[in-house]
């Protein structure tokens, strides 16, 4: 009984944890030319839109991305200071589309085992007598009888996060020192609980290394 209540919870957490979505997937590219720009250049972090400037929201993202910046060694300036490259920071999600997902549900229950039957018969004797009859088999056990399909119908949002840095006196014409660009799908179509996962996933990618291009997993719950 022990190791069916064992087989009944694993089985529960396997289910709660595809219901999870197993963290939150992000696909990243970056390109730079970083080691163009003299080490003592600063940088500063702003909108690329202007109605985000006084948000409390967006100076909280900008903090988080002066601080990932600061730690691979740039040196950022604080809000409002002038800069020699100007780091914009945009972020966004759709109005999400329904999806429908069909999902393998495994059925519960007493699996009675099949039984052999072994005879023996004399050959010997007229009306070939039975001389030797048994049955054998194993006692009924609880596990997967079998699946059924449910259908799920579920909303799947669009998200992004874009980043990129020019001089601070660049027109229209002039190439960015640094892009990078996070896009990602799911469940979750709130920006105040995905940024801090995006914000894990871009926090390795401001090296003096250009052309990364992956996927990566951080930690939580596409919600």
């Amino acid at each position: 009984m022990k190791r069916q209540m064992i087989l009944i919870t694993a089985a529960m957490s396997l289910g709660l944890s595809a219901c999870m979505g197993g963290g939150v997937h992000s696909n990243v590219s970056q390109f730079n030319s970083l080691e163009s720009v003299p080490a003592s250049a600063t940088y500063s972090v702003v909108s690329w839109r202007p109605e985000l400037a006084n948000s409390l929201q967006f100076r909280n993202y900008a903090q988080r991305l002066s601080e990932i910046m600061r730690e691979a060694g740039l040196r950022v300036v604080e809000p409002g200071r002038p800069a020699d490259y100007v780091t914009y920071l945009d972020y966004g999600i759709d109005n999400g589309r329904p999806i429908t997902r069909t999902y393998n549900v495994p059925e519960w229950g007493t699996i009675y085992n099949s039984q052999t039957t072994s005879t023996v018969i004399d050959d010997s004797s007229p009306g070939k007598q039975v001389i030797n009859s048994t049955v054998s088999g194993t006692d009924p056990t609880y596990g997967i009888k079998g699946y059924r399909q449910e259908t799920r119908n579920s909303t799947e949002f669009a998200r992004f996060v874009n980043v990129d840095i020019l001089r601070a006196n660049a027109t229209a014409r002039t190439v960015p020192v640094y892009e990078l660009r996070l896009k990602s799908s799911g469940s979750c179509g709130s920006i105040p609980a995905l940024m801090p996962k995006f914000m894990k996933a871009i926090e390795k990618r401001f090296d003096r290394k250009s052309g990364y291009s992956g996927k990566v997993k951080t930690s939580g719950i596409d919600c």
